[in-house]
């Protein structure tokens, strides 16, 4: 289980290609089941999270119509919707070893899950509402800016949801910076308007699809933290590649201002 962080963590040191999330990026022309396939054999231990077969995110997915909204945490305004999306969007979460850094929003290939799991802690050290959790699952396909194709492709991705009144909206700045989507905005987003998507309403503590949804056990924080570690060069890579200034936009001076 994603419990025994010390020893993951001192072989994430040794073996930086391995990670303890598993990865979401599909490649060009990849099936669904092949990049599923492929990510579970990049991953640490995985075979350590099979007690969770049948009760993790993926088990549980359904249609979006199918969803039990009320499920998820009401903020009591869109207006405390969106002052919780600009403080995850736009907080240095990221200290360990780098100049503070933001959560990855500007590399969206990968690495949804670290993302997701320090949003959602520190939404709650913030003193806001716990959120819950929303996955997706399909031949995921979204378009981006911040890739040189113009899009990256999933075969899951995860965001932190709230709804408020009857109305669930996905906190994913990754998607889009500027502004909370709905739920089916988000589901747009993520090409589910194009091809079979189903989704999971799962505790804020369901890390991957290899966690449980309902009742995780809780990951070590720092194990998150140095998960999403990970895609800081990755994201820096990234915009240099777009021929864009990495100083300015990892900076204060964001693409979405």
């Amino acid at each position: 289980m994603k419990l025994i962080t010390g020893l993951i963590t001192a072989l994430v040191i040794l073996a930086p290609n391995a990670y303890a999330g598993l990865p979401a990026h599909r490649q060009a022309n990849e099936s669904f089941q092949d990049a599923k396939s492929r990510s579970r054999g990049n991953v640490l231990f995985s075979d350590l999270d099979s007690e969770f077969s049948g009760s993790g995110p993926e088990s549980l997915a359904k249609p979006m119509s199918q969803l039990k909204l009320n499920e998820i945490p009401a903020l009591s305004s869109y207006q405390e919707l969106v002052a919780q999306f600009y403080f995850i969007r736009d907080s240095y979460f990221v200290k360990a070893g780098y100049t503070p850094r933001r959560l990855t929003w500007l590399f969206p290939d990968d690495g949804c899950y670290a993302r997701a799991e320090l949003a959602a802690e520190h939404l709650i050290m913030n003193h806001a509402i716990s959120p819950k959790k929303v996955f997706a699952f399909g031949e995921l396909h979204a378009a981006t800016n911040n890739s040189p194709n113009g899009w990256v492709e999933w075969w899951y991705h995860v965001a932190v949801i709230y709804r408020v009144d009857n109305t669930a909206y996905v906190l994913d700045p990754a998607l889009n910076p500027h502004q909370p989507l709905t739920l089916s905005q988000w589901g747009e987003a993520i090409g589910g308007d194009k091809t079979a998507v189903n989704y999971s309403i799962c505790s804020k503590d369901a890390f991957d699809p290899d966690s449980a949804c309902m009742q995780p056990p809780k990951i070590d924080e720092d194990m998150a933290e140095q998960e999403q570690e990970v895609f800081l060069p990755e994201e820096w890579n990234r915009i240099l590649e777009l021929g864009r200034d990495p100083e300015k936009e990892l900076g204060n001076q964001p693409p979405w201002l």
